[in-house]
């Protein structure tokens, strides 16, 4: 196995290589612990190697008073629905209610759904009696055959 130097991992710590190569390096990296050791080895002294802010306090300052002044998106607040509303909203219900049952609406739509009922019945119990007729009309005719044929003999 090819292994890389500890400097080759200092660069890439450090960004200083192509992206080429760094995707070179960062799959090798999945394969081998040896260099996996080094890189973090590489990692930790470019760590300290970073400058440090002067001012923290100043900085913390500017970023906090940057992010102040951004705008907050601004939502348009839910629409709450009062109670009002929906003791409202009940009673148009009830009040459909009352007048659908004192036309007679739902006594039609009863009368409709057990008629189509029983059409269906008749309709079941036709087929059944047709196939039985057709039935007995068979075992007839094939009783007269029969008999011709006795007759015949």
């Amino acid at each position: 196995m090819n292994h890389m130097t500890y400097e080759n991992w200092l660069e890439y710590a450090r960004d200083e290589l192509n992206e080429e190569t760094r995707e070179i390096y960062e799959n090798h990296l999945y394969t081998c612990d040896h260099c996996l050791e080094l890189y973090l080895k590489a990692v930790e002294e470019t760590e300290f190697q970073m400058p440090e802010i002067a001012e923290s306090s100043s900085f913390t300052d500017s970023v906090m008073h940057q992010v102040t002044g951004l705008k907050k998106p601004t939502t348009k607040p839910k629409r709450k629905i009062s109670q009002k509303q929906t003791i409202f909203n009940y009673f148009v219900a009830a009040a459909v209610t009352l007048v659908l049952m004192s036309t007679g609406v739902f006594s039609q739509l009863m009368n409709m759904a057990s008629s189509f009922e029983n059409n269906e019945q008749k309709q079941a119990d036709s087929f059944v009696q047709s196939f039985l007729n057709k039935q007995d009309s068979f075992t007839n005719k094939f009783e007269e055959i029969l008999k011709e044929e006795d007759r015949h003999e």
